[in-house]
């Protein structure tokens, strides 16, 4: 009994270990892939704000969050 509590528990951390086995350049990568899209969805949404809110007098205040998010990735 215990030996196969054993049996099954290194087999699971068998397969923990199997995810982990990319490179750090792998996942470096694969984390600048998903802040790019993050700057791209990011700079969309301002857009859009900006083009619903255009004409208007508080579109600073409506899409600043926006703004201030895509200034930062923007400096990245």
């Amino acid at each position: 009994m215990v030996r196969t509590f054993f049996v099954v528990i290194m087999a699971f951390y068998a397969m923990g270990l199997v995810g982990c086995g990319s490179s750090p350049q792998e996942r470096e990568a694969e984390a600048d892939a998903v802040i790019a899209e993050e700057k791209v969805k990011m700079m969309q949404q301002y857009r859009e704000c900006l083009e619903k809110y255009e004409g208007k007098e508080d579109v600073a205040e409506k899409c600043g969050q926006y703004k201030e998010a895509a200034e930062t990735f923007i400096g990245k």
